[in-house]
C-alpha cells in the first residue's frame, strides 16, 4: 500500500463508518425511523462520498505538475515517436494506452502520472528505461510487471531490478477507481516493494 493511500483510506473509511453508524443510531433511538431500504441508500450514498473524497486528494496530489492532458470520455494512445516529460494523464471514462517504447526519455527520473475513472490503463515501456510503479484501482485488476493483484482495494508497488543504478528512470502513478492497470516490459518482472 502506498503512503498516499495508507494516508488517506483509514480518515475516508473512518468518516464513511461514523457518518453510517450516526444514521443507525437516529434509526434505533426511535428519533427518527428510517428503515432498511433507506439505510442501504445512506450506505451507497456514503460510499460514493467517500469515493469522491479519495479521488479529490488524488488530484491534489498531481495538481504540482505543469503538463497535463484531460480527457472526460475518450481513450488516450500515444503517437510513434513523442517525448516523455514529467506530467499528468486523466480521463473520467476511457482507456489510456501507452506505448513508450519508441518514446524519447531524457536521462535520468522522470515522472508520469496516469489517473482512468473508470477504464482500463495500459503502458508499454522499453526494456532500456528502469521502472518504479505504483498502481491503484479501487475495484479491479492490477498487473505490474507480473505482480498481479485482483478485487477490491488493490494497491502495489513494483520497482525493476538494478533501478537505482539505470540512467533512465520512469516513476509511474496509475490509478484507477474501476478498472484495470497493466504495466509491462518486454519480459522483464518487477519487484514488490
Amino acid at each position: 500500500m502506498s503512503s498516499r493511500l495508507r494516508d488517506v483510506l483509514p480518515l475516508t473509511i473512518g468518516a464513511y463508518l461514523i457518518a453510517l453508524g450516526v444514521l443507525f443510531s437516529i434509526d434505533s433511538f426511535g428519533i427518527r425511523s428510517i428503515g432498511v431500504g433507506s439505510m442501504i441508500e445512506a450506505a451507497v450514498g456514503l460510499w460514493l462520498a467517500a469515493l469522491g473524497v479519495l479521488a479529490i486528494l488524488a488530484a491534489l496530489r498531481v495538481r504540482r505538475f505543469s503538463r497535463r492532458l484531460r480527457r472526460t470520455i475518450g481513450h488516450v494512445r500515444s503517437s510513434e515517436e513523442w517525448r516523455i516529460e514529467d506530467g499528468v494523464i486523466q480521463t473520467a471514462l476511457g482507456d489510456i494506452l501507452l506505448d513508450l517504447r519508441e518514446a524519447s526519455l531524457p536521462p535520468g527520473d522522470t515522472e508520469l502520472t496516469l489517473l482512468c475513472w473508470v477504464g482500463t490503463i495500459q503502458v508499454q515501456a522499453p526494456r532500456e528505461v528502469a521502472l518504479d510503479v505504483t498502481a491503484q484501482a479501487v475495484i479491479g485488476t492490477v498487473d505490474v510487471l507480473g505482480v498481479r493483484e485482483e478485487g477490491l482495494i488493490r494497491d502495489i508497488h513494483v520497482r525493476s531490478a538494478e533501478f537505482d543504478r539505470a540512467e533512465r528512470r520512469l516513476h509511474l502513478r496509475l490509478s484507477t477507481a474501476i478498472g484495470e492497470l497493466l504495466v509491462v516490459q518486454g519480459g522483464v518482472r518487477g519487484v514488490r516493494v
